[in-house]
């Protein structure tokens, strides 16, 4: 009888700060099999993918068997490991940012899987397989540096690595989570269609019932529930695993009505951002017109040939109190508008206005003082938002020092107050003086939420806010948003989510090609 493709049997975890990730762990993946891997951001998933890969950080303790085909992980020489990786099991990491060298092309990112074999990519190999996952131009792209891609092109640059020696195996970590939902199913009938076995950690329940053969549900560390797909989703045993079905919001439900929020928001009073003091920003007072426009924006990068016209043409218009969704595929600039509305990146051309007043001028922005408190980000790539070297407290509640505020929490306070922001984003279980490292892809991005909101901005400009997490924290973020806008902030969100966008949005926008244009 030949052996599955990937076995875990009794396997407990523990990093060497004291943390158990994982608790006597085991399954199975059988040949050609996809297994998905779901639960909660935190609960362990990462760790387990990792150690299939003998990736944890040194010192971890690892006991019980992992064995990939017939090879022991557990203990295993580095030249052992090395010769596994990328020829018998390929690995798409979680943070596709990460996973890059900002100094490296695309090309190079890719041909890495050859390289460090000694070997070298046969012709066209590299652009064949990105031109299968749906990269325009490919040649020509994969010349480019990861910082002009967009997270989901990332994403697919990963999975033409990992499969570029056909594997044994491919462990995939959320590999389309910034990816809309027509993408992400080509995409994994591609990784499918390599006749691999597949370990799938997906936080989207919808694409794991689309694709997947069994389901494994991780809490706390600990497999609670394995079954094949159909029967987890029908008829769930576990608790955890109810809870986790039924915690997003059915499709039709609006978690913000909007004729609610319109009545409510045309109550107030009506003051420019010129004529309020920096330090009555505290004060909430808000504008019941437009807080951001972009008018005729458009965003260049590079000149002559190898210009990239990131956004072509855009015009939006949010009020207060207002949620507005964009939603397009990988690379249509969505990101790009984001930056430019957040005032991180100035237009090439048009006028950014923030409360009626135009920021910018000459291709640039004005003094920034002015708006200081009025715009928080949430970005797209949660680990590299973060300052490693903070600890989480720091980073919440560093908004709160902004000098536009008149008064500023102490040591203490600020860490009661991040104490209670985490709270709202289910992380109570984490250390305030932890830092990023010592968290989940997930975990950070929760981190990042809690940031932008404890600042009770004007606007908020969010890049895939839930791409990282499960259901049920989706769903609060989801609310936690609601609410804001209920207090009076104008957010802008970007998700490849529609049912997201729909449950939380008053109004939901296409982009396409670098053009927005509002209905």
């Amino acid at each position: 009888m030949k052996s599955p493709a990937l076995s875990f049997e009794n396997v407990s975890i523990t990093y060497p700060n004291g943390t158990r990730a994982a608790h006597e762990v085991s399954f199975r993946v059988e040949e050609g099999e996809c297994l998905a891997l779901v639960g909660e951001s935190g609960s362990g998933k990462t760790t387990l993918v990792r150690a299939a890969l003998g990736l944890l950080p040194a010192n971890t303790n690892v006991s019980g068997s992992i064995r990939v085909g017939e090879t022991e992980i557990v203990g295993a020489a580095f030249q052992i490991l090395r010769g596994l990786r990328g020829l018998v099991a390929g690995f798409v990491p979680q943070d596709p940012f990460a996973a890059c060298n900002p100094l490296a092309r695309i090309y190079d990112h890719v041909a890495e899987a050859w390289r460090v074999h000694d070997m070298r990519p046969p012709a066209r190999a590299i652009t064949n397989s990105l031109e299968k996952l749906g990269i325009e131009n490919a040649s020509a792209a994969a010349q480019s540096y990861p910082h002009q891609w967009s997270g989901g092109m990332l994403q697919r640059a990963g999975i033409a690595a990992a499969a570029a020696h056909q594997p044994r195996l491919i462990i995939a970590d959320e590999p389309t989570s910034a990816l809309d939902a027509d993408r992400a199913d080509s995409i994994l009938l591609a990784i499918r269609a390599t006749k691999a076995a597949i370990l799938l950690v997906s936080h989207d329940i919808n694409l794991v019932a689309r694709h997947a053969d069994r389901i494994a549900v991780c809490y706390l560390g600990h497999i609670v529930e394995i079954e094949d797909a159909a029967t987890l989703l029908q008829r769930p045993k576990h608790p955890y695993t109810t809870k986790l079905l039924n915690a997003f919001p059915r499709a039709g439900e609006h978690l913000l009505p909007p004729q609610e929020g319109k009545q409510r928001l045309l109550a107030q009073p009506s003051k420019s951002l010129k004529n309020v003091p920096e330090e009555s920003f505290d004060a909430q007072v808000y504008s019941d017109s437009v807080v951001v426009e972009a008018r005729d924006v458009s965003r260049v990068y590079g000149r002559g040939k190898e210009a990239v016209h990131a956004i072509v043409k855009a015009n939006l218009r949010v009020r207060r109190g207002e949620i507005v969704g964009i939603h397009g595929a990988s690379g249509c600039g969505k990101s790009t508008l984001l930056r430019v509305l957040g005032t991180i990146e100035p237009p090439s051309r048009g006028t950014i206005n923030l409360d009626g007043e135009s920021v910018v001028r000459d291709k640039r922005f004005l003094s920034r003082r002015a708006w200081s408190g009025f715009v928080m980000p949430i970005f797209q790539d949660p680990v590299g938002s973060l300052d490693r070297r903070w600890s989480i407290w720091r980073t919440i509640t560093e908004p709160l020092m902004a000098s536009h505020r008149k008064f500023r929490p102490s040591r203490i306070e600020r860490r009661e107050i991040a104490r209670a922001r985490m709270a709202q984003v289910d992380l109570t279980n984490v250390d305030l003086d932890a830092r990023p490292g010592e968290l989940s892809v997930g975990q950070c991005q929760r981190v990042s939420i809690a940031r932008a909101l404890v600042a009770e901005p004007r606007l908020i400009v969010a890049d895939e806010p839930t791409s990282a997490l499960d259901r049920a924290i989706a769903a609060k973020v989801l609310r936690l948003l609601a609410a804001a806008a209920e207090e009076g902030t104008a957010i802008v969100i970007v998700s490849h989510d529609e049912a997201i966008l729909n449950v939380l949005c008053h109004r939901v926008l296409k982009m396409s090609g670098g053009v927005l244009e509002e209905g």
